[in-house]
């Protein structure tokens, strides 16, 4: 069977709705506000973190709130299907910066090493969600 790679590139302003739209979904809404920063990193152990400042409406000190690469992964993917985004539920997901941008890598019945076609897209590692959110659900918050 043909492998397949799958790569979904999100802006800041694609990113940032995601999570909105994701936080608000899952009961944990992020404050009503002006985005200030978006501001995107290598995280511990691979994958990608996700650090959002948003100064509030109603004036005062502005809050930042931080997304780990599954929770963000999770975001993303919720955003694809929203928008009709077309996203393999089966393939194996994976999150890797591009320069400003986040790519949402998918792959289906990929044998072997490494992301061939993504190798020299970052000097930042793909790394699994699933691996991510096993590290997180045995982490403490």
């Amino acid at each position: 069977m043909p492998a397949e790679i799958r790569h979904i590139v999100f802006c800041s302003s694609e990113i940032a709705a995601a999570v909105r739209e994701y936080r608000r979904q899952v009961r944990r809404p992020l404050p009503t506000g002006a985005l200030r920063r978006l501001d995107m990193s290598a995280s511990t152990g691979g994958g990608v973190r996700l650090a959002i400042e948003i100064a509030p409406d109603t004036g005062g000190s502005p809050e930042t709130t931080e997304f780990g690469n599954a929770e963000l992964a999770d975001a993303l993917i919720q955003y694809c299907d929203t928008h009709h985004i077309p996203l393999p539920i089966a393939g194996t997901k994976g999150l890797q910066r591009f320069g400003e941008n986040l790519l949402l890598i998918v792959t289906t019945n990929l044998r072997g090493s490494g992301w061939p076609l993504s190798a020299s897209l970052s000097l930042h590692p793909t790394v699994p969600v699933e691996a991510e959110r096993e590290k997180e659900v045995v982490s403490p918050a």
